[in-house]
């Protein structure tokens, strides 16, 4: 036995209240049904565009001369790894942002209950007390808005929860230099045949850690963000000396390195202790986005940052 949340109205076995009020609630989760779907179709276009891309470029070196045959088949290998890297992102923002849109629409449907109410009491005429002609209206203005939040600084808090999976991870030894070194760094670390070792010698360090866990312990984590505040100028600048000197520590060329935007962040994660009892551990972060290299993570706090703008 069942009765409507807005008008009390008795409910059957698999049925819905056709009151305006159940209406409009059921508008604002088709809409946010919408927006998840055209979110999913966005990310697996990416995908398609994406693997199109690398397989023309696959095609393209296969018909160079002999004589460049070498360089060519090393040049398709970054381009899918770049392209790998990128589809990866624009699925990790996607899922990051119908997430956000499902936990606010669902918010906003509770709100907007309240507020129907009392808006669709001063509604004119034959509108009034209309509460399914405000939840309509209301939707796609509700809906539009989450849509723009969801897209401001998804891909800081998207590096931050990579780089946090990837340093517990036995393979994720890639992914941590990927997300802290300048590509001009990594690059001359390539070119010396230097990276694949840094990115072993760290997976076998995690891979140590987690051999010596003991009982029910695990690794951290990724739980939830608790703090995140925009980095002033003068800590960008201490963010592009940061950088500077690590080109300047692999003999890279460490010229047009430009912070253009940053954020401390207070992370949060979760492991079990070796009872199996879930415990609880915060740090604070910074993430800067480098002009023409992306966001780069910086295992230290805003403060620390003055350190490297001496």
């Amino acid at each position: 036995m069942a009765y409507c949340k807005f008008c009390g109205k008795f409910i059957g076995e698999g049925e819905t209240c056709d009151c305006e009020a159940s209406k409009g609630a059921a508008e604002v989760k088709e809409a946010a049904e919408n927006v998840q779907e055209k979110a999913e179709n966005a990310a697996e276009t990416v995908k398609e565009k994406a693997e199109g891309a690398a397989e023309a470029v696959k095609e393209k070196v296969e018909d160079t001369a002999e004589n460049v045959k070498e360089e060519a088949a090393e040049a398709v290998k970054d381009v899918k790894e770049k392209v790998s890297e990128k589809v990866s992102e624009a699925r990790s923002d996607a899922a990051e942002a119908i997430d956000n849109i499902k936990e606010k629409a669902e918010k906003a449907a509770k709100k907007v209950d309240g507020a129907a109410g009392e808006v669709a009491e001063n509604l004119p005429g034959n509108m009034k007390n209309k509460k399914g002609a405000v939840y309509a209206a209301a939707a796609a203005v509700i809906i539009l808005l989450i849509l723009l939040l969801s897209m401001m600084g998804g891909g800081a808090t998207s590096a931050v929860k990579k780089y946090v999976k990837a340093a517990s991870d036995k393979h994720g030894g890639k992914t941590v230099y990927s997300l802290t070194l300048p590509k001009n760094a990594i690059k001359e670390l390539k070119s010396d045949d230097k990276f694949k070792d840094l990115v072993d010698e760290y997976n076998e360090m995690v891979e140590d850690m987690i051999d010596d866990l003991d009982g029910k312990e695990s690794m951290p984590k990724f739980d939830k963000i608790t703090r995140k505040e925009k980095l002033k100028k003068s800590e960008l600048k201490s963010a592009e000396k940061y950088f500077e000197r690590l080109c300047d520590k692999y003999d890279a060329d460490e010229d047009g390195i430009k912070a253009v935007k940053g954020y401390e962040m207070k992370v949060k994660t979760r492991y079990k202790d070796e009872d199996g009892d879930t415990e609880h551990k915060k740090s604070v972060i910074c993430v800067v986005k480098l002009k023409g290299d992306g966001w780069k993570v910086i295992t230290s706090s805003a403060d620390g940052l003055s350190y490297y703008g001496k």
